[in-house]
């Protein structure tokens, strides 16, 4: 398997740091660059990494793979791996390798093998150690700080090879003193730490076997280790540009491993809830560093913690116990503080909080009651209601199991529209006009839905040309005029609505569908990449080229479904 960097980071799971391919910026040139996750930065690039050739710099390729990168001219070569997540090591054959630290304040060396740079930009101290070969610090001082800091691992005279370490820390000023592997011993324990991950991923068809390894790839390496928010292992929607969690996205990420890494699951599933509020919100987004609370995202969980109990027996009542009362109050909340004209339906204020962020349906205005949120808490209370009944607490599972029924009778009188379900205008409650897929996501209410109208939905699904693709469902209708082909969700392909509606269509018996928009999907993932979102038409990738939910319901799809 071969990584490309310009997509796709070189990254080890637990890591805040990744080795990219990144474009000029500001004074800085273009290169493979060491790079800090951590989002209190104000130089995300940390170091960029060139092949020296009698002191010079020579044009390179990289190569990546799961293990490694190898930067490769025709004089040498260099190959850099992790030992550890805060930990790079390096082997330069017949060239050298050069350091070159962005926005460093100093350099100090300590004797001719270790020198420590204070990496300010990046709010990072990294301590190079020379294994073998020559250590070559460059540096100039201004009277204030440096201009530049650049550390060249070199092979010494008579010598083919060097090798040395970089340790990146910033918890303290202080550098530990430690040992460290072999470069080899390193490099063959990532080898194998991927290679056990990847033998017990999810399988799919032959014909997926390069895109898999990829998509299994991406989850890997995407984890990240707790530090400050970060308060469990889980994994980040991107080391790419989105580095972080959002409030949805990590119930798909965590319904994907749920059966090879449940523990990972859990974790990923319960860390939004260790940011509730007192309230019952979950923050939008969460980073190491900060949360963001002026949006929220929309009620999955239920249906996603359901996933996971369904798909595995380790779910056990301990972890129920533990998730009950969050997933409760978080249900409460929509009832309690986002339905403002009180007529018993919650409302989005935005379309962020929706995670179809300018969908059609918010064209007209906030706040906004939808089908689609009326579902998620529907399908929400119904999770509460089997779990309270595990529980032992029986009076309130009839409560939840009311309630989601009253919710249903509501959402049916007051959304359906000349036979079609429509979104709404809190307060004036005028009919909203709107050719958005996300109108289709109530499928998943299954034969809660009258007949009449889910059978509608699912022929208006089935008609090509219409949201219907060679690569799957668009987001938008391809004939509304508020159709884009980059529009984010107002024309292309997302991955989270083809697994519902997959999902959905399945639950409802129309396997031969359902299996047919799932094959369209990873076809489209094997042809495309991991990207955040498809052109409808060409199928072309767009955004952030290496979305976590992407290669997650890949891998979801593809097992499952395909």
């Amino acid at each position: 398997m071969r990584v490309d960097v310009s997509k796709i980071p070189f990254s080890y799971p637990g890591s805040y740091f990744a080795i990219n391919r990144m474009g000029i910026y500001e004074d800085e040139p273009e290169g493979i660059y060491i790079r800090s996750l951590h989002k209190d930065v104000y130089q995300q690039r940390v170091a960029r990494l060139t092949l020296l050739h009698e002191g010079k710099p020579v044009p390179f390729a990289e190569e990546a793979s799961a293990a490694s990168i190898t930067l490769r001219s025709e004089f040498g070569s260099a190959v850099i791996c992790f030992e550890d997540p805060t930990t790079f090591q390096v082997r330069a054959e017949q060239a050298a390798i050069r350091i070159e630290f962005m926005k460093a304040s100093h350099v100090v060396p300590y004797g001719e093998k270790q020198c420590e740079v204070n990496s300010d930009g990046s709010r990072e101290h990294i301590r190079l150690t020379s294994v073998s070969g020559d250590m070559i610090v460059n540096t100039s001082w201004n009277g204030d700080n440096a201009d530049y800091v650049y550390v060249d691992f070199a092979p010494a005279a008579g010598s083919a090879t060097a090798e040395g370490v970089l340790e990146l820390y910033r918890d303290s000023i202080t550098w530990k003193e430690r040992t460290y592997s072999s470069f080899s011993d390193s490099l063959q324990a990532a080898a194998d730490k991927f290679g056990a991950y990847e033998k017990a991923s999810l399988q799919l068809p032959d014909r997926y076997s390069e895109a898999r390894q990829l998509a299994v790839y991406l989850n890997w390496m995407v984890q990240v280790r707790p530090y400050e928010n970060i308060t469990r292992p889980t994994m980040y929607a991107s080391k790419s540009g989105m580095c972080g969690i959002w409030s949805w996205d990590h119930c798909f990420h965590a319904m994907a491993v749920a059966e090879q890494d449940p523990e990972l699951a859990w974790h990923q599933w319960m860390l939004v809830f260790d940011h509730q509020d007192r309230f019952g919100a979950l923050p939008d987004t969460i980073t190491d560093n900060y949360l963001v609370r002026g949006y929220v995202k929309p009620p999955i969980h239920g249906l996603a913690l359901r996933w996971m109990m369904e798909q595995t027996e380790w779910v056990t009542n301990d972890h129920l116990l533990e998730a009950y009362p969050s997933l409760a109050k978080w249900t409460q909340w929509w009832f309690n503080h986002r339905d403002s004209d009180k007529d018993g339906m919650p409302e989005y204020h935005n379309g962020n909080d929706c995670g179809w962020d300018n969908s059609t349906i918010f064209a007209d205005g906030m706040p906004l009651e939808s089908p689609d949120l009326a579902t998620y808490l529907i399908l929400q209370m119904d999770t509460l209601e089997i779990i309270a009944r595990k529980l032992g607490m029986l009076a309130e599972a009839s409560s939840w199991k009311a309630r989601s029924q009253q919710l249903l009778d509501n959402m049916l009188e007051h959304f359906v529209h000349e036979g079609r379900l429509k979104a709404r205008r809190a307060g004036n409650h005028e009919f909203v006009e709107s050719k958005s897929l996300i109108l289709y996501l109530p499928l998943l209410l299954g034969e809660k839905l009258p007949k009449e109208l889910r059978d509608r939905m699912i022929e208006e699904l089935k008609v090509e040309g219409a949201f219907l693709t060679e690569y799957g469902l668009a987001s938008e209708h391809l004939d509304s005029s508020s159709f884009e082909e980059d529009g984010y969700w107002r024309g292309p392909i997302w991955a989270p609505p083809m697994f519902l509606l997959s999902h959905a269509l399945r639950e409802l018996g129309e396997e031969a569908f359902s299996k047919d928009l799932a094959e369209r999907f990873c076809n489209l993932v094997a042809k495309s990449g991991m990207a955040e979102n498809f052109h409808a038409k060409t199928g072309r990738a767009l955004r952030d080229p290496g979305i976590t939910w992407t290669s997650s319901i890949f891998l979801m799809l593809g097992s499952k479904y395909v």
